[in-house]
């Protein structure tokens, strides 16, 4: 890798070396952007899109039947180069984006929609899924490079109907990536900012390959970075092509590739008491004392890391069968394999393999006082393979779409142990040998379970056109069936899980437009999502035997009705919308902790109801004295519609204010760009969050701002549009917690509904904002 790297800082450092004497004698001061035609094709698609949007790129034009949030590829160029794919949309109305690091590296990250937590919404590139399929969840480490999106979007109330995600209840998160050009050529950046950070990027357009009609691009990059809290450092190794072929009217087939290869180190979640007394501070520990006490040792900073490599690939195509009749098909594939590493201590005398206690097969090293350290290794070996394929037939007023979705994944989940080196590092961070063994001569293991899940689903849907186009109908029905078959392998503990899960989701869909500026919209829908993997088998402690997690076995579907009613104005030199929005739950499912006896254990348990209800604003210009201002605005209700259990008593939860839920945020944005100068500035707010479903304890409200400033360069020679920019992430070093690491039940004792007293079920962790962050990028075409 070091020779591609070398090059790539060669090619970049040349431009700072370019004699400003021969620059003026081969090139016009004025900035190639003045002049579309002139640019490349890589350049010619963003002026097409700044065409359709704000000036600053960040409101982009759109005529969808629900409300729809999209930044394109003006506003995604000027961001830190390494942001994370959340970072590009946590400025939209109803987005709240908690990252641990300005860099968008850390997998520590929450995101909400509308109160609707990660879990619950579906994240797609190109129409591929990218929702872990055990619990749910995004990394956004593993997503595609920024660099190579040309948007991303929030659908905030629901998905399109073709969506292959069974947790999109919450809405949909799109990313879209640029399509290869027909000239030879490419890109690359590097950057350089605090705490240490380093990303190097490029990208090779093939241009068209003989007469295959094929054309395609690969990039390669190479981050690096130290915590800004604390010890830890993060490396990714990055991947992506994309290659395509079109012919005729309308055919289309692309194949797109990504591979990740990282380690990533955790940063430290502190309790709301840990952060009120040493704030930043919290951090594990720099040092590994040899010969020092093993529960010491076990924070040490090197036992919490997250090693992992993946690939994805998704071939989405489009075939025109006939000249009313088009054929969509997307086949896609997924395997990821690593997973997460904490310190923890084991007993050297014996252990417990579920209930059965076993004699331990070796001597661990750093073991003090009948306790030695360890890592523990929560593993993960998943794969995934399905499509999507539809046939679209349009008669006079009517555009008919009838599909299939079908996805099979097969997830392998363990946690298991590893010693320790001298130096306290983990001896197999990556699931590979040596692991801690039992005298029996099998591994220790305290959870181990595979699962397979089989996804089928059907959808129809019909639009209808009439009032000469000012008024579309459309309605749609999609069926979805979920079947997992489960062993868990912990003796003791569950050993076969079938769960079966059917819904039928309607929906209805009005826009009329008045003219080509005003629209009204209005949608009811449906969603759910089925019982995540993680919540049917239970977990041991290798130390004394008990459950530590507990499988919460069969259980309901959590389902949704949201209705949404919006107005756009879509000006010549004005966009905005203001959408009114509403939600009920039932079967609300939520990870937290319940008691077998008095020891708390976690497990995913079945709030009920609950209601969520407000508005969404959003408003954008076009540029006016190179200046173009954005703004975003929400107000958010929720409810708990029940009393939450807890053993054989109810928590008085009714009333309360969901967690995760802030009643106000707001976002503003300013950009600039005058073809030779560019920067923008972004402000946001959020109000504070409760952290437990009895509200007695809370996130106080944060605001925070980032800035970008740049310069356009001459180009010259080989070097084209070169430019160089610097990013300013949390302007005014604001402490702040950004997000909530975990939620409760109760951070304090409460008395219950039937009158018991319930005890506080720990203290909620929290997110801390990253500090005060510069980065400089140097970037070119070729």
């Amino acid at each position: 890798m070091k020779p591609i790297s070398f090059r790539v800082s060669l090619l970049l450092c040349a431009v700072s070396i370019i004699p400003i004497s021969a620059v003026a004698a081969t090139q016009p001061k004025t900035h190639p952007a003045a002049h579309p035609a002139a640019a490349p094709s890589e350049s010619i698609s963003v002026v097409r899109t700044l065409r359709q949007a704000s000036g600053s790129g960040q409101m982009v034009r759109t005529h969808a039947e629900a409300s729809v949030s999209t930044v394109d590829r003006a506003y995604i160029t000027k961001q830190v180069a390494s942001a994370g794919a959340l970072n590009l949309v946590q400025n939209m109305p109803g987005a709240n984006v908690a990252t641990s690091d300005a860099f968008g590296m850390s997998n520590q990250v929450t995101m909400t929609l509308r109160g609707l937590n990660q879990q619950e919404i579906g994240f797609m590139v190109d129409g591929t899924p990218q929702n872990d399929p055990n619990n749910g969840t995004i990394y956004p480490s593993q997503l595609i490079d920024s660099e190579n999106l040309q948007s991303a979007s929030i659908t905030q109330g629901s998905s399109p109907i073709d969506t292959p995600s069974y947790v999109d209840l919450g809405g949909q998160v799109s990313f879209k990536t640029i399509d290869p050009s027909h000239q030879f050529g490419g890109y690359a950046s590097s950057m350089f900012g605090t705490w240490d950070a380093k990303k190097e990027f490029i990208r090779i357009n093939t241009g068209d390959i003989g007469h295959t009609g094929i054309r395609g691009w690969m990039s390669f990059s190479d981050f690096y970075d130290q915590h800004f809290t604390g010890p830890g450092t993060d490396r990714r190794l990055h991947i992506d092509a994309k290659f395509l072929k079109e012919w005729g009217q309308g055919n289309r087939v692309a194949a797109v590739f990504t591979w990740a290869h990282q380690t990533i180190s955790n940063y430290y979640e502190p309790t709301l008491a840990q952060w009120n007394a040493t704030g930043r501070s919290n951090y594990y520990s720099p040092t590994y004392i040899q010969g020092g006490s093993p529960a010491a040792n076990s924070a040490y900073w090197r036992m919490y890391q997250n090693p992992w490599e993946d690939f994805n690939i998704g071939l989405p195509s489009t075939f025109r069968l006939a000249r009313n009749l088009t054929a969509d098909v997307e086949p896609y594939f997924f395997h990821g394999s690593g997973g997460a590493l904490s310190g923890t201590t084991l007993p050297t005398g014996g252990y417990y393999w579920g209930n059965q206690f076993e004699s331990p097969g070796s001597t661990l090293p750093g073991a003090s006082g009948g306790q030695a350290p360890a890592v523990q290794r929560y593993l993960n070996s998943p794969y995934r393979t399905g499509f999507v394929e539809k046939l679209n037939w349009t008669q006079g007023k009517n555009t008919l779409t009838l599909g299939n979705w079908y996805e099979y994944d097969d997830f392998s989940n363990w946690i298991d142990y590893t010693p320790v080196t001298a130096s306290g590092a983990p001896q197999g961070p990556r699931g590979t040998d040596p692991t801690v063994m039992m005298a029996n001569g099998r591994p220790l293991r305290s959870g181990d379970y595979n699962l397979m899940t089989q996804v089928n689903g059907i959808f129809l849907n019909d639009r209808l056109s009439l009032l000469h186009d000012h008024l579309q109908i459309t309605g749609g029905i999609k069926a979805v069936m979920v079947d997992r078959v489960g062993t868990n392998h912990i003796p003791g503990t569950e050993y076969r899980i079938h769960d079966n899960s059917f819904q039928p989701l309607p929906r209805l869909m009005v826009r009329y437009d008045f003219n080509h500026e005003h629209q009204l919209f209005f949608n009811v829908t449906t969603g759910f999502r089925a019982p995540l993997g993680t919540s049917f088998f239970g977990s041991t402690s290798p130390a004394t035997g008990q459950v530590t997690s507990l499988g919460a076995g069969q259980q309901k579907d959590e389902y949704s009705i949201a209705e949404e009613i919006g107005y756009r104005y879509q000006g010549r030199q004005v966009l905005g919308s203001v959408t009114f929005f509403n939600y009920n739950f039932t079967n609300r499912q939520i990870a937290t902790q319940t008691y077998v006896g008095n020891l708390p254990v976690s497990t995913t348990i079945n709030e009920g109801g609950q209601t969520s209800r407000g508005v969404d604003i959003e408003l954008g210009t076009v540029p006016f004295m190179h200046f173009s201002p954005y703004a975003s605005f929400e107000y958010l209700h929720t409810t708990i519609d029940n009393d939450f259990r807890v053993g054989n008593d109810y928590l008085p939860t009714k009333g309360k204010t969901a967690v995760q839920s802030p009643r106000f945020q707001a976002s503003f944005g300013l950009s600039y760009d005058d073809s030779l100068f560019f920067g923008n500035f972004g402000l946001k707010y959020l109000s504070s969050q409760y952290s437990t479903f009895m509200n007695d304890e809370k996130m106080a409200a944060q605001t925070h701002g980032d800035m970008t400033i740049g310069v356009y360069l001459p180009s010259y020679r080989y070097i084209k549009h070169p430019k160089f920019q610097l990013n300013f992430v949390n302007l005014w070093d604001t402490h702040y917690l950004a997000g909530l690491g975990s939620v409760l039940p109760n951070a304090r004792s409460t008395r219950g509904v039937n009158g018991t007293i319930i005890d506080a079920a720990g203290a909620p962790t929290y997110i801390i904002g990253a500090g005060f962050t510069v980065a400089a990028q140097l970037s070119t075409e070729f």
